[in-house]
């Protein structure tokens, strides 16, 4: 039986052999990041705010997963407003940050934020909006947003809020002139919103 000196020395003796070289070079098999390892796509709650850890880990979806995760919770029932308001505000921006690339469920989201209950996710949604439809005219995007001008959902009394000059700032960058002249036409009854869409089409101009 071999002494446990001489299998130690054949031991190293294998290690310095040519091709131990090749077994280091070998990359290591990558581990995912703390928060993918931490918050499993799975345990996403819907109807629950989500934490810091919730929040990145969704943020850091790739479409991929992004899709996989709304397919899921499609066929669960689960529509856009039946997620937290933070999670509904968190799949718009992560549609926008997507719009290049953006997968097919995006769409309808973007469309349900518009419509959406609160103020902050309708206002993120017409930013998305503008923004992945820059320079398309397409017509039924700038309708929707010529809506959410004349919505009273986005006025506070005669005061129009954060939504309308996010509209009228997507509806210049879209570009369809007949809705930019609709839009010059209903900012022109608001003192407030004239003096934004005059600054807007200055600087579009230059």
């Amino acid at each position: 039986m071999m002494s446990k000196n001489l299998l130690s020395l054949l031991f190293l003796a294998v290690q310095a052999l040519p091709f131990a070289p090749l077994r280091a070079a070998v990359p290591p098999i990558p581990y995912p990041s703390a928060a993918k390892a931490e918050v499993p796509t799975a345990l996403l709650d819907p109807r629950k705010a989500p934490g810091q850890r919730e929040w990145s880990r969704f943020m850091d979806l790739s479409r991929d997963e992004a899709e996989a995760l709304w397919n899921d919770q499609s066929h669960k029932g689960t529509r856009l407003a039946d997620w937290d308001w933070k999670w509904r505000l968190g799949w718009i921006k992560l549609c926008a940050a997507k719009s290049l690339n953006q997968p097919q469920f995006c769409t309808s989201v973007l469309e349900a934020g518009l419509e959406d209950k609160a103020l902050v996710v309708r206002a993120e949604s017409a930013s998305a909006i503008g923004q992945s439809n820059e320079g398309s005219m397409d017509p039924a995007a700038s309708r929707k947003l010529i809506a959410m001008l004349e919505d009273p959902r986005n006025r506070r009394g005669k005061t129009p809020v954060m939504v309308q000059k996010r509209a009228l700032y997507a509806l210049l960058k879209i570009g369809h002139a007949d809705f930019t002249r609709q839009a010059a036409a209903i900012a022109a009854k608001d003192p407030a919103l004239k003096a934004y869409w005059a600054k807007l089409s200055s600087s579009n101009d230059g």
